[in-house]
């Protein structure tokens, strides 16, 4: 090997070859020249779960995500669309299923956008779906969870209480679709039964579809929702026109032989009613640890409720035992809705301020402490506006529980860096938003120190996820 000279050996010194960042960028580089046109059919070895729900493969280092794929699966799928730094895909044929695939209990599983998870055992479903929700945490937040708790699991089919329904009529052979929208697309799937639906709501299915054909024009009927409530089955008609006088003592007919209520939802924004519909609905939450009577919670059909009632009442147990709600505490409850958290605590004692952004909510939660003979205080404020925190401004409160919507609480911390909190509870159903945010309150001195997941949603990527946060 010939000798180098001082000089030689000085600039060698000087070249230290590329840095981390450099290789970063190559490497990313290299994953966004792989083009994966649409159509393309590809092999792939599935090792991964996402968020929501798609198996998590890589073709030359690039991230495919393949709808209807398990963890562990060799699988043929099909290009759906190539994007910057991953692809999307659906599955063509499973050439190495997983010990955890099941065959789908429904017939419209392949077609039906509400149940994406039905291939996949429902005792997995939360385990992989709890496990991806870890990574998200980890990877947005930095929050390195102490150990989920066990999770709230129930049944997995007759749990929903509450559904919309597409329609489409055919004049030409007098047929109407009424179903759920096909996955990825705006075609409806016609179902006949609902594995997922309450039982007394998927009987009316069949009734519902013949109620619709012996209208004077069925093709006025846009969508329907059906509500499993307290008091009764209720059936919700969406009309792009004004019922006829037939139409109407059809609809009566319909809810007396059905024993139901009905209301439609008219073009001219008149809502009609018949049966024994009035416009208000109720659910009942069960008693609490310790107390004999549960809560009954009013609301219209038109309001938000969680569709799992069983689902709901565990959540709302749980709630209040991480909370250790106490006669001597004072609770803030952000996006409080009808009072489904407020009103339990105040059952036990605590002083109450629940805020939400709707006036209508505010007085339907504030009409629902006074029918349950209970104290609390409801207010109205956008949560998202950085002058919300003057709803409670000089209000000392020492807990403090959230439950926003899919979007989250951004910048909620802002507006409690004045506030002593020892303990926070924040309920969500996004795990990304919820990872954001989390983020924020960590900044307020707050730690997480318990996690739980709330199968709210069997069969489909969706869980809840309740975290406990105190002061470090």
């Amino acid at each position: 090997m010939p000798r180098l000279s001082p000089l030689q050996k000085k600039l060698k010194l000087k070249h230290k070859g590329p840095s981390a960042k450099q290789q970063s960028a190559w490497a990313q580089a290299a994953i966004e020249s792989v083009t994966l046109p649409k159509g393309k059919h590809i092999d792939l070895l599935v090792d991964d779960f996402s968020h929501d729900g798609r198996g998590v493969g890589r073709w030359h280092g690039k991230t495919l995500f393949v709808a209807g794929a398990l963890p562990g699966e060799r699988v043929q799928a099909e290009v759906l669309q190539d994007h910057k730094n991953y692809a999307e895909a659906k599955l063509l044929q499973v050439a190495q299923a997983s010990d955890l695939r099941q065959q789908p209990p429904c017939s419209h599983h392949h077609e039906c956008g509400g149940c994406q998870l039905q291939h996949l055992q429902p005792e997995q479903q939360v385990q992989l779906k709890q496990t991806a929700i870890t990574q998200q945490l980890s990877r947005i937040a930095k929050v390195e969870l102490p150990g989920w708790q066990a999770p709230l699991v129930f049944d997995s089919q007759g749990y929903r209480r509450r559904a919309q329904l597409a329609t489409r009529y055919f004049a030409d052979s007098h047929t109407l679709l009424l179903g759920f929208r096909q996955a990825g697309h705006r075609h409806i799937v016609p179902v006949q039964h609902c594995l997922v639906l309450v039982p007394a709501l998927d009987k009316l299915l069949g009734p519902l579809r013949e109620a619709i054909l012996a209208t004077n024009d069925p093709a006025i009927y846009s969508h329907v929702e059906l509500l499993q409530t307290e008091q009764q089955r209720l059936v919700v008609l969406q009309v792009q026109a004004q019922l006829l006088a037939t139409d109407k003592t059809l609809w009566q007919h319909f809810a007396e032989q059905q024993q139901v209520g009905v209301e439609v939802r008219q073009a001219d924004d008149r809502t009609l009613f018949f049966g024994a519909a009035d416009g208000l609905c109720q659910y009942q939450l069960p008693a609490l640890s310790g107390q004999k009577t549960g809560l009954d919670i009013y609301f219209s059909s038109q309001d938000f409720i969680q569709v799992n009632a069983k689902a709901n009442a565990a959540m709302v147990q749980q709630a209040m035992d991480w909370l250790d709600v106490q006669p001597e505490d004072k609770v803030l409850d952000l996006f409080c809705g009808a009072g489904n958290f407020s009103l339990p605590a105040a059952s036990l004692g605590a002083q109450v301020l629940g805020v939400e952004g709707d006036a209508t909510m505010v007085q339907r939660a504030s009409d629902n402490a006074r029918r349950n003979g209970l104290q609390a205080s409801f207010k109205k404020a956008d949560l998202f506006a950085s002058d919300a925190g003057k709803v409670w401004r000089g209000w000392q409160f020492n807990k403090l529980l959230m439950d926003p919507p899919r979007a989250g609480a951004k910048g909620i911390d802002k507006l409690l860096r004045e506030h002593k909190i020892e303990k926070l509870v924040y309920i969500s159903c996004n795990p990304a938003s919820m990872a954001r945010d989390l983020h924020g309150l960590q900044k307020l001195g707050l730690q997480v120190v318990k996690a739980g997941c709330i199968d709210m949603f069997p069969h489909t990527p969706h869980l809840e996820v309740m975290t406990l946060l105190e002061k470090i």
